[in-house]
């Protein structure tokens, strides 16, 4: 988990699988608003916008999506997205995205399959050290429920 060059960057590579997922459960689960409103973009204009790496279209059709329920500008297009396609199988789309908090960064990608969506966290880089483990999870929680709008 720490590394000798950075002990401020959490790298799920380096925890087990069970490590990882309340990680990206608690991730998907506070995505939950902007991950409805990005599944209503068209996917035909939103794969052409990936196919021709028109990078600002992607960052306006993210941001669009997050203002509804994530406080503006802390989520960002990650500069990189692909589409994974086999003939005669529905393609697969995987989108980078950022969330930046004062607190911390979280680098993750978002995969839209046929039948489903998920989220794979590729790193969270904090501004302060690494704790413990469950003083990690804490401080990412607290910085996901900072990054939401408050329903009034």
């Amino acid at each position: 988990m720490e590394t000798a060059s950075n002990n401020r960057f959490l790298d799920p590579r380096a925890l087990s699988g069970r490590a990882v997922f309340p990680y990206e459960k608690l991730l998907a689960d506070s995505l939950r608003g902007f991950l409805s409103e990005l599944c209503l973009i068209n996917a035909g204009i939103f794969m052409s916008y990936i196919e021709a790496d028109q990078g600002e279209n992607i960052n306006d059709i993210v941001a669009s999506s997050a203002e509804l329920s994530l406080k503006p500008g802390l989520l960002r297009y990650g500069h990189h997205a692909t589409i994974d396609s086999n003939w005669g199988f529905p393609p697969e789309v995987s989108i980078d995205l950022e969330l930046h908090h004062a607190s911390l960064a979280a680098f993750f990608r978002v995969v839209f399959e046929a039948q489903s969506v998920g989220v794979h966290l590729d790193g969270i880089l904090f501004r302060e050290a690494l704790g413990d483990p469950e003083e990690n999870f804490q401080r990412f929680a607290h910085a996901l429920s900072e990054a939401r709008l408050s329903r009034q």
